[in-house]
């Protein structure tokens, strides 16, 4: 927190900061310039669900001492003291009482506030008789009034349910904290507001998934749970956040068959899973196996001896384990996916790609009947563009120069077809991986190949008509996900070639047009050749 307000932040229960006790002398109100009430049936879903979920995964019960350890942060609350008069209202001494504006908090507050309110006058009517809600003053805004009376009915249904229960309501009361706020004047109360979100304190998705997974480590892993804090605060958090928005959301969503475009805070709970020390599902037990042999196996005295460490399966599209497994899986796919990201493969790397890669270059190179078909090495350096000007069979001049490769839409292209490569070899490993690039290949840079510009809209389309990320989760072999034929281009490839040796315009997928017209998939346009003296 910015260290000019430091001094003015409080952190307090909600029992206190929803009191009436709380506004003796104030009356607390959103003023009008605020944005109009909108949270929905999803938002307030969310909330609920969250509380049950935390009263239960603390056995918390009503009664239960107040424990700082296990307080839950619902976020932070801005006030303005605001200098006006309110003419309606007066104190207990009888003086007009002034008002306390949220500047920001309305969402959470207003609908926290509606569940102790409904809660009071139904069936918590008795746990609920000495506290008294505030009264928050709303705008004269039709949509904020029309949103209140919607969601009163929403929450209502929640509240009446057998989950909502008196530990839950308790927990909400006297364990979830806000942090409070109040500023004197309104320009600090904005500038703080845009502070926040100046200096990074509007969380990113992963800065939210770390909270939760780090709330889900049992006391028996407490030290562990450190370890984990202290690696994780040494990550580069521009190259997380593109980990999880480029690679890792893209993946799993599009193998889910759904839209990936634009990884938000609110759609974090895809990397939520479930608890393994929690309930007993059927479809659990598989990965309670599994979870209890590695760590069995890790433990074992023996691994002191033969010094063989067991790795865990994990899978891009498994059910996320919560707590120490998902701190795990973001590691492993860290080190996964930089080989892709890297602008060169050299011979003497020493990962899953090189490896792959050089072994295969080198078994083509040594066939008695050398082919002319490029290989997957090929095809990665030239989109690294690092096979400018190669020769070919014969003496021929290969101009496979890929100039474009830094424009928005190729890196877009780019993306897609990592993410593809990448899931082919979480599920098959180095199996047919060479013909997996080729083919994966092909159906990425058609797109490119086929567009003008390529916008994240056309990345979304071109998945959803042909999707291989679906095939490839539902392929039991590589010949399942490789077998389907991909369709050819037309492209008029001695033009291109034309044009970027005489340098008159160069063609910036002179080299992309040469590799589909080498492995095949290039279909001559009707257009006339150039003669090429």
């Amino acid at each position: 927190m910015d260290k000019h307000f430091e001094s003015i932040a409080t952190v307090v229960k909600i029992s206190d900061f929803l009191s009436c006790e709380n506004y003796a002398e104030m009356n607390l109100e959103i003023p009008f310039y605020q944005r109009p009430y909108r949270w929905g049936e999803k938002n307030i879903t969310d909330l609920i669900t969250d509380l049950s979920y935390q009263t239960k995964r603390l056995s918390h019960s009503r009664g239960v001492m107040f424990n700082a350890d296990n307080a839950y942060r619902l976020g932070t609350v801005v006030l303005h003291k605001n200098s006006r008069e309110d003419k309606e209202g007066e104190d207990k001494k009888g003086k007009k009482r002034k008002s306390l504006d949220v500047v920001d908090g309305q969402q959470r507050s207003l609908t926290l506030l509606l569940v102790l309110t409904i809660a009071k006058a139904g069936k918590f009517s008795e746990q609920l008789k000495d506290f008294i809600p505030v009264d928050i003053k709303l705008p004269n805004c039709s949509e904020t009034q029309k949103n209140v009376s919607k969601n009163h009915t929403i929450i209502q249904r929640f509240v009446n349910s057998p989950d909502f229960t008196e530990d839950v309501l308790d927990f909400l009361l006297n364990h979830c904290e806000v942090v409070q706020v109040t500023l004197n004047e309104l320009s600090e109360a904005f500038q703080f507001f845009d502070s926040q979100n100046a200096r990074g304190l509007d969380l990113n998705p992963h800065d939210l998934l770390k909270a939760f997974h780090l709330r889900e480590f049992p006391e028996s892993e407490n030290a562990v749970k450190q370890e984990v804090v202290e690696y994780w605060e040494r990550q580069d958090t521009t190259r997380l956040k593109n980990l999880f928005a480029n690679y890792l959301y893209p993946a799993r969503r599009w193998s889910a068959g759904q839209r990936a475009m634009g990884f938000t805070k609110a759609k974090a709970g895809l990397f939520k899973g479930v608890s393994l020390g929690e309930n007993n599902y059927p479809f659990q037990q598989g990965l309670r196996v599994i979870d209890g042999t590695i760590d069995s196996y890790i433990q074992h005295p023996h691994r002191k001896l033969d010094l063989q460490p067991m790795a865990y399966p994990f899978q891009l599209t498994q059910t996320m384990i919560n707590g120490r497994r998902f701190f795990e899986w973001v590691t492993h796919y860290q080190m996964l996916i930089k080989p892709l990201l890297k602008n060169s493969i050299a011979a003497e790397d020493n990962n899953w790609l090189q490896s792959a890669l050089y072994h295969h270059d080198t078994q083509q190179k040594a066939l008695p009947t050398k082919s002319i078909r490029p290989t997957a090495l090929v095809i990665m350096q030239v989109l690294n563009n690092k096979k400018a000007n190669e020769s070919g069979v014969e003496g021929e001049i290969k101009n496979y120069s890929y100039e474009g490769r830094w424009r928005q839409g190729d890196r877009y292209v780019r993306r897609m077809f990592d993410a593809l490569v990448l899931c082919y070899y979480d599920r098959f490993g180095t199996q047919d991986l060479p013909r997996a690039i080729e083919y994966i290949f092909i159906w990425a840079y058609s797109l490119r190949l086929e567009k003008g510009s390529v916008y994240l809209q056309g990345i979304e389309k071109h998945v959803r008509e042909n999707n291989l990320f679906v095939r490839l989760h539902q392929s039991l072999t590589p010949a399942d996900f490789l077998n389907k034929p991909l369709p050819q281009i037309e492209i008029n490839l001695a033009q291109a070639i034309y044009e970027t040796i005489e340098k008159k315009n160069i063609d910036k997928l002179c080299g992309i047009k040469i590799l589909f017209s080498d492995l095949g998939y290039c279909s001559p346009t009707k257009e006339a050749t150039p003669n090429v003296q």
